[in-house]
């Protein structure tokens, strides 16, 4: 008697399970109320940071086209900052030739790999991009001690005829205000492609609230040249994360 009772409690239950999943009506990707999505943030990656402008088509409930705007500041976290041994003087990064800043632009894909639950939970997503990118190398200037009778530093960047002086760390009196340089930026033309995964915690779906893993390589058509010696590379590779935020209609 008590194992029929426990065979038809688990019958009714499964029942019931599956009279419910039939029972509830499947979400029509294409009547998807949502069919844009606009959101910005925060990149940071293992190789610098970067601000990013993200919008995007809803093709359905699975899959997103997007269109990316994004800026990088370089940073070579290795590199650390000399004290001047000159008297007054300021810190500075020795044998760093440019600073080096990118402007991406990017078309890719966001593709759902799992949904979010009922209530709350977290969306799953992939995503892909590939497009161009434009390195900016802004010339670092360093304020050198002249060797003469006069004693005044001046505004030095490195190049082939100066570089005994650039190098000479007894003379440097400490790096130049920014302004300097900012008239002799090098535009360097390449292609990007960025890959990772989107952690969607937000618990409506009309606001964009997103985490992402990733990895983001640039190529150049040259190396590029951000130090003074013979290890600059033609690319730049990174890992990151981000924090975006934004709202869909």
């Amino acid at each position: 008697m008590l194992r029929r009772i426990i065979f038809l409690v688990v019958v009714l239950s499964c029942s019931t399970g599956l009279f419910a999943q039939f029972g509830k009506k499947p979400v029509d990707l294409q009547d998807y109320q949502y069919h844009h999505e606009s959101s910005g943030g925060l990149r940071v990656q293992s190789n610098g940071v970067t601000l990013f402008y993200e919008y995007g088509w809803i093709k359905d409930l699975h899959t997103t086209r997007l269109f990316q705007v994004e800026y990088t500041y370089d940073i070579d976290y290795r590199m650390k900052k000399d004290k001047s041994p000159v008297q007054d003087g300021t810190d500075y990064f020795y044998g760093l030739q440019n600073h080096f800043h990118v402007i991406r632009v990017t078309y890719g894909v966001k593709r759902t790999i799992a949904e979010k639950a009922d209530h709350n939970g977290v969306r799953l997503s992939f995503v892909g991009f590939g497009g161009l990118a434009l390195g900016l190398l802004k010339p670092y200037y360093l304020n050198i001690l002249q060797n003469d009778s006069t004693g005044n530093a001046v505004p030095t960047r490195y190049t082939s005829a100066t570089a005994s002086e650039f190098l000479n760390q007894s003379n440097i009196l400490g790096a130049a205000p920014i302004r300097y340089g900012l008239n002799q930026i090098q535009p360097v033309a390449g292609l990007t492609a960025k890959v990772g995964l989107d952690f969607d915690w937000g618990i409506k779906d009309e606001f964009v609230k997103a985490l992402q893993v990733g990895a983001v390589l640039d190529i150049y058509y040259k190396r590029l040249p951000i130090y003074a010696n013979d290890y600059n590379r033609f690319y730049q590779f990174g890992v990151y994360f981000s924090f975006q935020f934004g709202k869909r209609w």
